[in-house]
């Protein structure tokens, strides 16, 4: 028998005792493990490497590769598995992975020659992918910070001549002198300068500031009355302030800027009107969170959130919202200086600064501010005991974005539950019929492609009808109950995703007398 059918069967598989002995112990591997022939064929997949290509193994099993993946002999991939066959040696590469969906994973493989053909691990980097993508990102922002930064000082500079010696004649100049209205616009010119110059200043960090001890709260308070007479009476403003006595190291000015600048944009992404919700709680970043967001940091922080229901972002403009001069409005309109301004702030504070945003959905600004010491008591964590207490009950997770959906797996996964993941409704359905007993928890975005997370937690529960329902959104609990998304009642974990708050959330919707 020639080396090449060592361990296959007849159908083109291992052979049973190979399956019967490994399988169970390849299965629970956390590496992606695919055994391809000389001939192409599949010969075999562990459950991991399965769920990496999200196609059944019993579908690809004894197929050529070319065949289930047409196009794939032109790739990358298929040039070093080539290369590993004819000259019998080890490649690697980082990979990705393009779905049918249009989705897309990182994934880091490794081919080794095997007697049998070439052996594939695979192991999903796509969590560390976009940890490096968010540094990358804050990179860059650092470097034109710098640059900016660097600009704006000479700038200044030059504005202060100017606004100096303008400010100066106008003094010796009688109010009918010829010269007197073009010196005034040099003059303001000048002064628009240099409000440029200080947001740029802001953007880069290096706008000299005295912290102080500031309570968010008092602050909103304050700002009620300026808030609703900028937005205007087309616009219905709610506040809800949950975090009292909590006090942030900034300059009460940057606050007040920090608000001023999301509430204007907020207005002028309702043009016709809408609703504001500016809402304040304490939350507890924890390890798992900041893992996840690169430029986060753990520990208890006091959230601002700013929720409008206007026109929304697509993905495009949400990756360039935080660049200096960039800008949707029309001309003449905004300068593109005002989120680079909130970002340069929130940092200062070491803060971080999130938004959440959908076309035609409207738009969430989250801002944590560390919490200053002695600020005030930090309400304990629920003991490990208790978030950790899942005994095995499966959590069905639904969310279109891979990358969040994978994160919530592994928290649940480490948490004792068993999960079952989809990205779209339809998916969800099918995996919820398919499962005899029902998901004992549906985790569900409120936004889904197609249908929304109501209208599927409404079809889940005509299958199941004792499945709790949990949703998720970007958006806050206050939010959500001002546009009328959700029944009040309603179980809401908001984004982005803290793994305590979410394992507590799935406790006490599965043991209700737990809070």
């Amino acid at each position: 028998m020639d080396d090449r059918d060592a361990g296959r069967s007849p159908d083109g598989g291992m052979e049973p005792g190979f399956e019967r002995y490994l399988r169970p112990i390849f299965d629970n591997m956390f590496e992606g493990i695919q055994i391809i022939g000389f001939d192409w064929r599949y010969l075999y997949l562990n459950a991991t490497a399965a769920k990496h290509g999200r196609r059944p193994r019993e579908e690809l099993v004894g197929r050529r590769m070319m065949d289930a993946y047409p196009g794939i002999e032109h790739t990358e991939v298929f040039r070093l598995i080539q290369r590993c066959m004819e000259e019998r040696t080890a490649n690697s590469m980082v990979n990705e992975f393009v779905y049918d969906d249009g989705s897309r994973a990182w994934f880091s493989l490794r081919m080794d020659p095997v007697p049998m053909g070439v052996l594939l691990l695979s192991i999903d980097i796509t969590a560390e992918k976009s940890v490096e993508s968010q540094l990358r990102e804050a990179q860059k922002l650092e470097a034109i910070g710098r640059l900016a930064g660097g600009v704006a000082h000479d700038f200044n500079n030059l504005l202060t001549v100017i606004s100096g010696y303008s400010g100066l004649l106008l003094e010796e100049l009688s109010g009918d002198d010829r010269f007197r209205i073009p010196l005034e616009e040099i003059h303001e010119a000048g002064r628009r300068g240099s409000a440029l110059t200080r947001q740029l200043l802001a953007f880069s960090r290096r706008q000299p500031v005295q912290p102080e001890l500031v309570e968010l709260d008092a602050v909103l308070r304050e700002m009620d009355r300026l808030i609703r007479r900028l937005i205007g009476e087309d616009v219905d403003l709610s506040l809800h302030l949950n975090a009292p006595g909590l006090r942030v190291l900034c300059a009460s000015s940057q606050v007040e800027q920090v608000v001023m600048n999301l509430v204007v944009n907020a207005r002028d992404a309702m043009p016709t009107g809408g609703k504001l919700t500016v809402q304040s709680a304490l939350v507890d970043l924890d390890e798992a969170f900041t893992r996840s967001h690169a430029e986060a940091r753990p520990g208890p922080h006091v959230m601002l959130a700013v929720s409008d229901t206007g026109t929304g972002m697509d993905s495009a403009t949400r990756a360039r919202i935080f660049e200096p001069f960039f800008t949707t409005k029309p001309h003449g309109k905004g300068t593109g200086l005002g989120l680079p301004t909130v970002y340069g702030i929130v940092k200062q504070a070491g803060g971080t600064i999130f938004v959440y945003s959908e076309p035609g959905r409207g738009t969430t600004f989250k801002v944590y501010l560390p919490l200053a010491e002695g600020g005030a008591p930090v309400r304990a964590r629920p003991a490990a005991s208790f978030t950790a207490s899942g005994a095995g009950e499966v959590v069905l997770v639904v969310e279109d974005d891979d990358a969040v959906r994978r994160f919530i797996g592994k928290v649940l996964e480490a948490a004792g539950y068993v999960v079952l993941e989809a990205g779209t409704a339809e998916k969800a359905v099918a995996l919820a019929r398919q499962n005899r007993q029902g998901p004992h928890v549906l985790l569900v975005d409120v936004v889904l492609p197609g249908s929304g997370g109501r209208e599927l937690a409404e079809q889940v529960l005509k299958v199941h009808p004792h499945t709790r329902i949990v949703f998720m959104s970007g958006y806050t609990d206050e939010a959500i109950a001002h546009r009328g998304g959700l029944e009040p009642s309603a179980v809401l974990v908001e984004k982005p995703i803290i793994a305590d708050a979410l394992l507590t959330r799935i406790r006490q919707v599965l043991v209700p007398s737990v809070q």
